[in-house]
């Protein structure tokens, strides 16, 4: 039952049941995991609407709207990594949380969510697992390093559970207009390309070009220093990014191909994230 938004009743003894055991992650009063009951996917979803909608100013379907929760298709088909805290009276806050779809979940429902935006074919023809990764975020109040942390230290494990290859999907910067952020999109382009063997690209229809100025002009540090923190978080994993952007208009953002090799997504991550990095969302 559903105490306040985004907090779900459990008895106060009880750790909560997950699909997958991804091991003891915890942080103080913090935990992560991956969702096995229906209210804790919709806390997860009612924070969701709270930072993409109410924060970020997405345009809810009339359905969120109405349950105050951000909803698709592919909530059904996908995994929930939560972030939550233990309250004192034994209820937890869902205070963080990222959607992972798998190749076998995308069986499900025919495509990748990436697939609306991005051409994704060399990731496809990539044998063994691969992952996608979308609408992260985290609460307001718990823009932290701890909680940064865990969500990271829950996708190493959940990569080391399925033996992930590689994960993807799109990263957001907040607003539309690509000249705002010329200067990260050039940057990305010049130096975090990626290869072709696994490069993603804008579909023609939405392509924006990235590369708006000249490398030379790129200031390299305050490049990075703009970018949003998720963005900074996969390319500290040594990511890449797919060629051209594309405005979702749906979510109030400019989306990026991000594609990252999983052999440095571990626990390990956890120990050296900085604590610069602080809290983000990513809608896609």
């Amino acid at each position: 039952m559903l105490v306040t938004p985004t907090t779900i009743e459990t008895p106060s003894s009880t750790r909560p049941l997950s699909l997958y055991d991804l091991g003891d992650l915890k942080a103080g009063n913090l935990e992560v995991f991956v969702a096995s009951r229906p209210e804790e996917i919709e806390a997860s979803q009612t924070l969701r609407y709270r930072v993409f909608v109410e924060e970020m100013g997405a345009k809810p379907t009339p359905q969120c709207a109405a349950l105050k929760r951000d909803i698709d298709a592919y909530d059904d088909v996908c995994d929930h990594l939560l972030v939550v805290a233990h309250q004192p009276d034994g209820s937890m806050r869902v205070v963080g949380t990222y959607r992972l779809l798998r190749r076998e979940g995308m069986k499900k429902i025919g495509h990748f969510y990436s697939e609306s935006e991005f051409n994704i074919t060399p990731i496809l023809r990539l044998p063994g697992q691969i992952l996608e990764v979308g609408r992260s975020c985290v609460d307001p109040e718990y823009r932290n390093r701890a909680v940064m942390q865990l969500l990271w230290r829950g996708i190493g494990a959940y990569v080391t559970c399925f033996e992930i290859a590689l994960m993807f999907g799109c990263a957001s910067f907040h607003g539309t207009d690509p000249q705002q952020h010329a200067t990260a999109l050039s940057y990305l382009y010049h130096y975090h390309l990626a290869p072709e063997s696994l490069r993603s690209e804008a579909l023609p229809e939405r392509y924006i070009e990235m590369n708006r100025m000249p490398k030379e002009e790129v200031n390299v540090k305050e490049a990075f220093n703009s970018l949003p923190a998720l963005i900074k978080g996969y390319l500290r994993l040594s990511g890449y990014i797919g060629k051209g952007a594309v405005v979702d208009a749906e979510y109030n953002t400019l989306d990026v191909g991000i594609i990252v090799k999983t052999d440095l997504v571990t626990a390990k991550y956890a120990q050296r994230y900085s604590a610069k990095s602080g809290g983000d969302a990513d809608p896609q």
